[in-house]
């Protein structure tokens, strides 16, 4: 090799190394992106509620009821049982709703049996069912889905706009008429006012349902 060529190369390396330390150099120095989220802000994590109530369960006739199928459309969910006095108060109420809304303004309505859970079990559904002529679907709950519902007392009736979230609530029988005004709310896209009554209200028209492990 000739000390010509020793030169061009040594002179290539040079200009290599170069090249290679300044590449390091801007890559330590230059700014760093900032970070996509703060570790030390605490973020807002989405729940059940705000993406709107669910559940699945099976049905009376043996088929999986799950309430997101229903979305788009207004829906009263009502927690009961045979053995519960003021649910039979309030139940031909929520008969007649179903049977004005449900073709005129899409209203759904779910009956929520809790029978699976305290009395008789599934034997005492279907007459009572065929008793009160309900032609809403019905749903059999169990420890699980009342205690991931909340549900305290019976009758506990939720009312649920479009999207699935809660509008209104109404835990016993309440008022004469105090379903189908809230009822009427939610059709109307207005935010209920039921108020909820204790599960020990000694009035009568409440029963506890609290599930005891």
């Amino acid at each position: 090799m000739s000390g010509t060529q020793k030169l061009l190369r040594a002179l290539g390396v040079a200009i290599a190394l170069a090249l290679i330390v300044a590449s390091f150099l801007n890559f330590t120095t230059r700014e760093k992106p900032a970070p996509l989220l703060r570790l030390d802000t605490p973020q807002a994590s989405s729940s059940p509620v705000d993406e709107g109530l669910d559940f699945s369960a099976p049905g009376l006739d043996g088929k999986q009821i799950d309430l997101s199928h229903y979305r788009g459309h207004p829906v009263i969910v009502d927690f009961w049982a045979t053995w519960c006095g003021p649910c039979r108060k309030q139940i031909p109420e929520l008969v007649a709703l179903y049977k004005k809304y449900n073709k005129s303004r899409g209203l759904v309505v779910i009956g929520v049996s809790c029978d699976l859970i305290q009395g008789e079990g599934l034997p005492a559904v279907a007459p009572f069912v065929k008793e009160f002529r309900i032609d809403y679907p019905i749903a059999l709950a169990d420890e699980r889905l009342v205690d991931d519902m909340g549900v305290e007392a019976i009758p506990t009736t939720l009312f649920l706009g479009s999207d699935g979230k809660i509008v209104s609530r109404i835990v016993g029988a309440g008022q004469a008429g105090e379903i189908t005004a809230n009822a009427k709310q939610l059709l109307d896209g207005v935010k209920g006012h039921g108020s909820p009554a204790k599960p020990d209200d000694s009035r009568g028209h409440v029963v506890n349902i609290s599930v005891v492990h």
